[in-house]
């Protein structure tokens, strides 16, 4: 006799938010113990210098402002690397710009020190706006390159401009008499880059920080889901470009000084360095790397001052190909070979899901799930309309003149062999290719040729042929964010995003046979699995027109009809206007009112599914026997 649990997800042997509480409570171990340490070191530079009387207090306090400040340069520099997936290398530079704008304002109109350290990161900030709107102009390597190119801009200019100090630099920057003890000054610097982190970490919690990890982790995606993925990305390399000219003041202020190397290209790797050592994906990994660098490169320096270099690094590539997440994940790698040692599995990696959710969707709860908020519309009316629409690959017409008209409350489906245009035509509704001529009208208004995320957001929705979703965020986090984007709240810098719609998207996921695995990263699910969570993600953003591109790809027979039975029930239901390509004709024929025919770009035919499948023109180019035996 079957277990009453078989085919039930068992994804470990800890309940999840148990997992999840033991993680917590440690980086809240962690966290403390970093914050007292930082808080401790004036106290204990004492004992200190007693273990070794040849160095001053006075240096462990001033290691200890070092540590600061890196701790800040580089967990503003996490913000592009380690939340949005950007690789910058013009960092330095915006250091560099903060700490000159705090020497250049004493040197030339005595500014006090403290005063244009509140006009640093203002100044850096307009220099990442202005440079960033350049640099983004590329993508992946080549933005990386300009950024590089940003920055040895920068040093030239700070190097060659005697203005600001050639290539001395600006020396001897006086401080208030409140600054000129230097535990005093310790904890001043402390205190304003404690500030700085909380305001950092409400950000990256926030509706802004989900829209940065879903950018992250597929910009495809999260374009599709209407996040304006340059807009956003812009703002977030802006907000670390102030953050570091923040930390490049404070560098001013307590070393009295700036000169040009502060912005030289290699300087770059200090940040970079300092946030692989902690760890990217933990707000605070960089924080303490910060501190470990610190230390390092102060015992190494004095003991092989010619192989600093060699050490460091050597030091570093261990712990990124140990410890992959950085020295803050090192607990739990430590758990994982403690289990394996013991002959167990690791309650982390285990959970996997089994690829049966798909089975156990519940078409009436999903039907009626407030996730879901598509309203009824009149039916009958043209909701989308392609006129003369082509597109060509250099010799190879893609598209060809297509005209089609879909219907508010249709189920239009768009079949046709590989290579007949289907999934370009696609990309060209919904703003992923321009098209060389025609026009797309939809809801009445010519969006043709807007950008993707203007195209999602004024009611279209997608799920795509190749399976799109966020792998490393967990199921009900691509769901929830889909949301949040969706819904305009991802403009949001202060609120907690995971507790945002966090109620909607369980219930739909509960319905689409995904509530047991909400808690478990998408990229560990099943491909059937991660097809429903894309399903998911297409209803629940509220378009009034839904394209899905082989919705049933990869799925048994079992699934592929409970998923269409789930499309087509809020097609009715909910007032959804479906349009899809599918090359399995029992669900074609089962689920559209309207089929267009493409070939070779071209429209063929169009008609009911009836008038199609006795078409005979249609039987000798593509359906053929199928077609047969989809009919009986």
């Amino acid at each position: 006799m079957s277990s009453p649990d078989a085919g039930r997800p068992q994804t470990s042997r800890l309940p999840a938010w148990l997992r999840r509480a033991r993680r917590g409570r440690l980086r809240l171990a962690v966290t403390v113990l970093l914050v007292l340490f930082a808080l401790l070191i004036p106290p204990l530079s004492g004992f200190y210098e007693q273990l070794n009387p040849d160095v001053s207090s006075k240096f462990y306090i001033f290691l200890g402002t070092s540590a600061l400040v890196l701790a800040l340069w580089s967990v503003s520099y996490n913000l592009m690397l380690g939340y949005t997936g950007m690789v910058s290398y013009a960092h330095a530079a915006y250091f560099g710009v903060g700490a000159y704008t705090v020497a250049f304002l004493f040197k030339r109109f005595q500014l006090p020190a403290l005063e244009g350290l509140v006009l640093a990161p203002v100044v850096a900030a307009a220099v990442g706006l202005v440079t960033g709107l350049v640099a983004l102009r590329a993508v992946r390597l080549y933005f990386s390159l300009l950024t590089l190119a940003i920055s040895q801009l920068l040093f030239s200019i700070a190097f060659s401009w005697c203005t600001i100090g050639c290539d001395n630099g600006i020396h001897g920057i006086q401080l208030p008499d409140q600054l000129s003890d230097y535990t005093t000054l310790y904890y001043f610097v402390g205190a304003v880059v404690g500030i700085a982190m909380l305001i950092m970490f409400a950000v990256v919690r926030s509706p802004f920080g989900a829209a940065l990890a879903a950018i992250r982790e597929n910009r495809r995606r999260a374009s599709a889901i209407g996040l304006n993925v340059k807009a956003y990305e812009l703002t977030v390399f802006t907000l670390a470009s102030l953050f570091a000219g923040l930390a490049g003041g404070l560098f001013a202020v307590f070393q009295q000084e700036a000169y040009p190397e502060l912005l030289y290209w290699t300087n770059n790797a200090q940040p970079i360095v300092v946030a692989l050592l902690g760890g990217t994906g933990a707000f605070l990994g960089p924080a303490l790397g910060a501190f470990i660098y610190t230390v390092l490169d102060n015992a190494i320096s004095k003991q092989f001052p010619y192989q600093f270099d060699v050490i460091l690094g050597a030091i570093v590539l261990g712990v990124v190909l140990l410890v992959p997440g950085g020295v803050w994940d090192a607990p739990a790698l430590l758990g994982a070979l403690r289990a394996r040692i013991r002959g167990g599995e690791d309650e982390e990696q285990q959970a996997e899901s089994t690829g049966e959710a798909i089975r156990r969707i519940d078409v009436a709860k999903a039907v009626k799930a407030g996730a879901i908020e598509s309203d009824a519309v009149p039916r009958g009316e043209t909701l989308l309309r392609l006129d003369g629409l082509s597109k060509a690959f250099g010799g190879l017409q893609a598209v060809q003149s297509v005209s089609l008209q879909v219907k508010q409350g249709d189920r239009h489906a768009i079949i046709g062999p590989n290579g007949a245009g289907k999934s370009t035509l696609f990309d060209l509704i919904t703003g992923r290719l321009k098209p060389d001529s025609g026009r797309v009208v939809f809801d009445g208004r010519d969006i043709t040729g807007k950008p993707a995320h203007t195209i999602a957001r004024s009611g279209i929705g997608r799920a795509f042929q190749i399976t799109s979703i966020f792998p490393r965020l967990t199921v009900r986090q691509n769901l929830q964010y889909a949301m949040l984007a969706n819904r305009g709240d991802t403009r949001r810098l202060l609120g907690w995003a995971d507790r945002i719609h966090r109620e909607d998207a369980l219930e739909l996921l509960d319905a689409v046979g995904l509530g047991a695995y909400a808690d478990l990263p998408a990229g560990q699910l099943s491909h059937g699995d991660q097809r429903a969570i894309e399903i998911a993600i297409s209803l629940a953003l509220g378009s009034k027109l839904v394209l899905l591109d082989e919705p049933t790809a990869g799925m048994s027979p079992y699934e592929t009809e409970k998923a269409m039975e789930l499309v087509r029930r809020l097609a009715t239901e909910r007032g959804l206007t479906l349009l899809f390509c599918e090359h399995d004709m029992q669900v074609v024929f089962g689920t559209a009112r309207t089929v267009t025919v493409m070939h070779l770009g071209r429209i063929l035919t169009e008609g009911t599914p009836d008038q199609v499948r006795s078409d005979p023109e249609v039987q000798k180019v593509y359906l053929g026997v199928e077609l047969e035996e989809a009919g009986a």
